[in-house]
């Protein structure tokens, strides 16, 4: 019997934020951040994991899930960092564990670089300064090209021939359950800002962004831990050891049979990583 949530919203910076409550408000709070294009439900099986733990709180970030759009298309790392320091506070979450996915990693990392004192320990998925653009590049594609579906099934298919690491069986009840909407038309359309899936709309500096986030991540002082996907085309050994050097006394482990969303394609591969390291620095 696995742990259950509670929904739940918030508004922060001008925003109602929904996100995913698995309760134990006596423990440390956890805060949890998705990758681009997913939703707060990624987290479902880790989460439900930790829980015995800790205050579990996975967000669907703006533009995400079922979190409010921005109206005026800012999503600016910046920004997403300002949500993440809006709903914390909203929530009177001063001190907290912070792990994030990709997009969800590098916001975390930005966050954690420029609030050393709020953040107990950060846990990193699959993203560092260094990513590899084919790897972006394959994710973008993907966004781009299947935005509608005639039915869940045909969702099903696409997504299980872009990420085969997972049965057919458990993306038509997890990932198009709670990533897909049906839309006026009748067809089913994923649960993101079409922003997201447009090719991003401006040009992308990858230079600048490396080194904004190398910036960050160079102040980051609290325990920290890299989980790399074995499989994963979007962080390399070389973009992991970089990150290690940013932050000397940082943990890396690799999960093999994932690709970049670790935590999807090898649930306990992934929770056995977190709870090792966890249970290394004393938490657990």
């Amino acid at each position: 019997m696995t742990a259950q949530f509670t929904d739940r919203y918030v508004q922060a910076n001008g925003l109602k934020f929904h996100y995913l409550d698995w309760g134990n408000p006596e423990k440390p709070p956890l805060v949890l951040l998705h990758g681009v294009g997913q939703t707060c439900h990624t987290w479902d099986l880790f989460a439900a994991a930790m829980a015995p733990h800790f205050h579990v709180m996975a967000f669907d970030q703006r533009g995400h899930g079922d979190t409010d759009w921005a109206p005026d298309k800012d999503y600016s790392r910046k920004t997403m960092v300002g949500d993440v320091v809006a709903f914390t506070k909203a929530l009177g979450l001063n001190r907290f564990f912070l792990t994030g996915m990709s997009m969800g990693g590098a916001n975390s990392l930005s966050f954690t670089g420029n609030n050393t004192d709020r953040v107990e320990a950060l846990v990193v998925v699959d993203v560092g300064p260094r990513v590899e653009k084919e790897g972006v590049q394959h994710i973008r594609d993907f966004m781009t090209n299947y935005r509608e579906f005639h039915d869940l099934d045909e969702a099903a298919a696409v997504i299980h021939r872009f990420n085969p690491r997972r049965s057919l069986e458990v993306i038509r009840k997890f990932t198009c359950v709670y990533n897909l909407k049906q839309l006026p038309n009748g067809k089913w359309g994923w649960k993101y800002d079409t922003y997201f899936s447009q090719g991003h709309a401006r040009p992308v500096d990858i230079k600048q962004m490396h080194d904004e986030l190398a910036a960050d991540v160079k102040k980051i002082t609290c325990p920290t831990l890299l989980v790399k996907g074995g499989e994963s085309d979007v962080l390399s050994l070389e973009g992991a050891k970089e990150f290690q050097e940013l932050i000397p006394d940082s943990e890396f482990a690799l999960v093999p049979k994932a690709g970049h969303s670790v935590m999807g394609d090898n649930p306990a591969g992934f929770e056995a990583a977190v709870r090792a390291f966890y249970t290394k620095k004393g938490y657990l």
